[in-house]
């Protein structure tokens, strides 16, 4: 078995050109029941820079351990920001902020949702993606109009009669399938537990940095309470100016 040492946790933001090592809070959500993942970059009360950023510029949230730092948000600048304006925060919203800013208007012929949900991303500028290799029938015919891409793709599920996710993970969208997953963690009581309790029905798992980990995945659970392999729900990062950083999983 692999054992990651979960030692000297690390955080760092990317908005637009700019870089930050300290002097800010983190906080990242992402979940199954979610389209999209979100995400803010808090300054403290002592550093607040005097910057300006638009809306649609990249950004990136990374943590990690020992200087070697995985990507656990990538996205965009949901909404504008300019520090002369007292603001303290910036909002990120994963690529799903392009697709919903992309307005899809055609009549699509002898079709099938694979072709359809291809199509859509390109109108969209995406290339890279994993769509489901289900056979489903072509449909003759299926007008969208003046949706954004989010929507159109919701109308093309509703056109086959399915309810299948899709998201983003890593800079891929996913349509009915899951990323692929390398390694499955295990979170052990007295080890890398923190806290652990049950809430109408769902686990929610309280340990340190764990950027590893992301919705869909399995993970192995050891806890006098539970003991089994699970599917992650749910996953929360926060992180504060005094280096503490929790994440908080949900199955």
């Amino acid at each position: 078995m692999e054992i990651t040492e979960l030692y000297y946790p690390q955080a760092a933001a990317q908005a637009g050109s700019y870089t930050f090592n300290q002097g800010i809070e983190v906080e990242v959500y992402s979940a199954k029941s979610s389209y999209f993942d979100w995400a803010k970059i808090r300054f403290t009360e002592n550093y607040r820079p005097q910057i300006m950023l638009n809306t649609k510029e990249p950004a990136a949230i990374l943590l990690g351990y020992h200087d070697a730092l995985d990507k656990v948000f990538s996205g965009y600048i949901a909404a504008a920001y300019n520090g002369g304006a007292s603001m303290n925060e910036i909002l990120l919203k994963d690529e799903m902020l392009i697709m919903e800013n992309t307005i899809i208007n055609d009549t699509f012929l002898d079709t099938t949702p694979q072709e359809m949900v291809a199509f859509i991303l390109s109108q969209a500028g995406f290339s890279e993606m994993k769509l489901s290799s289900a056979l489903y029938p072509t449909r003759r015919t299926l007008p969208i109009r003046k949706q954004n891409a989010v929507q159109a793709i919701n109308t093309v599920n509703a056109a086959w009669g399915l309810k299948v996710p899709f998201f983003f993970s890593g800079g891929i969208f996913y349509w009915n399938e899951k990323p692929e997953q390398k390694k499955v963690y295990t979170f052990e009581y007295g080890v890398n537990i923190i806290g652990l309790n049950r809430t109408g029905g769902i686990w929610e798992l309280e340990t340190v940095s764990a950027p590893f980990v992301k919705h869909s995945h399995k993970i192995h659970v050891i806890h006098p309470q539970i003991t089994e392999e699970v599917e992650v729900l749910k996953v929360v990062s926060t992180t504060n100016d005094s280096g503490f950083i929790r994440t908080y999983i949900y199955f």
